[in-house]
């Protein structure tokens, strides 16, 4: 509507102005802000629309640690959506938990898609969750395939790695699981290169670990690559210093192995997936795994699974299993030598174990108070060999097969047992092998091994006595006397004996006693000397068997007695 405004003349002659009214039309400029506004509130709602959420409901055994309005669902850790509401499932089993996802999440929303609570984990197996420490429980998950679909059960536990992750998938096999589990590291040279996936038993319960290699670090792994645990300390320690071994805090807190390839076979195949490897206990078993072979003893004492193998102080292998051998009815040890030494397995390689011997006159092998009795062996010279008959003593030192076997026949045993010593001039050369009763019962027999070198020493005139314990000889004019063949025999008891010389021999001392020349030399005089009543021949060399009657106390005569006879080879 507007105002139009018209002239017109009057009789008088006067101009008179009429206002006319004339409809206008248009919009009026009142609706535009309205209608502005409903615009505007259109498209908020479009927007609200276009950007809304995605409810999903996700069902948890316990809800422990998720709060509405605060627990986030972070992938790959970016926020990816809200816990908006908990509900008490109707069986009372389960928790549903209302969940509103970004828009942008709706295509990894699939069937197949897994969710799982993360949280702090505190246990004597490892830490994990470390952050939730700081910014709380959250949920996480791993996209899947299949159909779009709003409702989804959260797993229990992380879901295994994927197979089909880029990189080398092989497996290990162990006895003992020990601090490892699924996520523990893998390690080179102190540097994480892999992971743990998953572990389980196989048919032969064994443990079986699914082990991921990053695919860069892939070509450090060989046919030849050899595994190892390096969870928790190792701790070694004896005469020599002590060591402490750790990998790192981390491997120490969560667990975790370790691989290493012998120098030599550095340029071997690399690994392919699904290679399985034996995981060792430690570093050390690793390294020294090579040629396998078995030692039987008559017992086990002393000798563990963990006993060391040393040839001159340097350890060359180690046993993996000491186990009793119904055929051999003894004790059946297992052992590895390293490579690099499987040139001593000769099927005349004498072993022997190297324990701890105390005593007041003689102590030996200290070291092995501390690192436990040790094997030894002697290398031969014939063909490889894989099986062994260990020694119960060293060789060289009792030789029973190669020396002189005799009897000693008495009335009491005394306090005589089996490895008790034989000396011969204080100087041991023998050894007790067995005490027992003869058939009538009226004596004890003792056998004595005489090494294969002072054999040639035992004649038939010789005379064998008790070396054990105090000879004490009384007299009022001359006083006390006390005699022992030495103070080790005096300890530990044992045998002496002595063989005569001959006439000849006795005859040229006593001469050269007085200054008479006998020695057969131009300018020399014979002198006659009769030898001394009671004065014994040599005697002849005796066979293994012999018997000899064992006297309790030596003759003042047997003590003087001097033979020069040519000693045997040794061993």
């Amino acid at each position: 509507m507007g105002e139009h405004i018209m002239t017109s003349t009057t009789d008088s002659g006067a101009i008179s102005l009429t206002p006319e009214l004339k409809s206008k039309k248009g919009v009026s400029p009142i609706w535009i802000l309205p209608l502005i506004a409903i615009i505007i509130a259109a498209w908020l709602v479009y927007r609200s629309i276009v950007n809304a959420g995605i409810d999903v409901t996700i069902t948890f055994k316990n809800a422990q640690g998720i709060e509405a309005g605060k627990t986030q669902v972070i992938y790959r850790g970016m926020p990816i959506g809200l816990v908006k509401k908990l509900e008490i499932n109707k069986d009372f089993q389960s928790v549903d938990v209302l969940v509103q996802f970004v828009k942008e999440a709706k295509d990894q929303l699939k069937k197949d898609t897994t969710f799982w609570k993360v949280e702090p984990e505190i246990s004597t197996r490892g830490i994990t969750g470390l952050e939730t420490l700081l910014k709380g429980n959250y949920i996480t998950m791993m996209p899947g395939e299949g159909e779009e679909t709003d409702y989804f059960e959260a797993l229990l536990e992380p879901p295994p790695f994927r197979s089909d992750t880029p990189g080398l998938h092989i497996r290990a096999f162990t006895e003992d699981l020990g601090a490892l589990k699924a996520g523990s590291g893998i390690y080179y040279k102190g540097i994480k290169v892999g992971e743990i996936i998953q572990t389980h038993l196989n048919d032969n319960t064994d443990v079986v670990l699914d082990l991921f290699i990053q695919e860069k670090y892939s070509d450090l792994v060989k046919k030849t690559t050899k595994f190892f645990n390096i969870s928790g300390i190792a701790f070694e320690g004896g005469l020599s210093g002590f060591s402490l071994k750790a990998e790192s805090l981390e491997s120490l807190l969560l667990g975790g192995i370790s691989f290493l390839t012998p120098e030599h076979e550095s340029k071997t195949q690399n690994a392919k997936d699904d290679d399985t490897f034996r995981l060792f206990k430690d570093r050390n078993r690793a390294e020294q795994e090579g040629q396998k072979f078995t030692v039987y003893f008559n017992d086990g004492k002393g000798l563990t699974d963990k006993t060391h193998i040393k040839y001159r102080g340097v350890e060359v292998g180690r046993a993996f299993s000491v186990a009793l051998d119904e055929k051999t009815d003894g004790v059946r040890l297992q052992a590895t030598m390293q490579q690099q030494y499987r040139q001593f397995l000769r099927d005349d390689t004498q072993f022997w174990v190297v324990r701890p011997e105390l005593g007041l006159a003689e102590t030996r092998n200290l070291d092995t108070l501390f690192s436990g009795a040790y094997l030894t062996f002697r290398p031969g010279k014939g063909k490889p060999g894989r099986t062994f008959k260990g020694l119960s003593n060293p060789p060289g030192e009792v030789a029973t097969r190669d020396g002189l076997h005799v009897v000693l026949e008495s009335e009491r045993l005394g306090s005589l047992k089996s490895g008790d010593p034989v000396y011969f001039r204080q100087v041991k050369v023998g050894e007790v092998t067995d005490c027992r009763l003869s058939e009538d019962a009226t004596s004890t027999l003792i056998g004595v091994d005489i090494q294969k070198k002072y054999a040639p020493i035992v004649r038939t005139t010789s005379k064998f006595w008790k070396a054990s314990g105090l000879n004490v000889d009384f007299s009022l004019f001359t006083g006390a006397k006390i005699k022992t063949e030495s103070m080790a025999a005096l300890l530990e008891g044992g045998i002496a004996f002595a063989t005569p010389g001959s006439p000849d021999v006795e005859e040229k001392k006593e001469a050269k006693s007085k200054g008479v020349v006998v020695d057969g030399s131009k300018n020399s005089e014979k002198k006659n000397v009769e030898p001394k009543v009671g004065t014994q021949v040599l005697g002849s060399p005796v066979k293994n068997g012999a018997t000899f009657e064992l006297y309790s106390e030596p003759q003042e005569e047997w003590l003087k007695w001097r033979p020069k006879i040519a000693l045997g080879k040794g061993n």
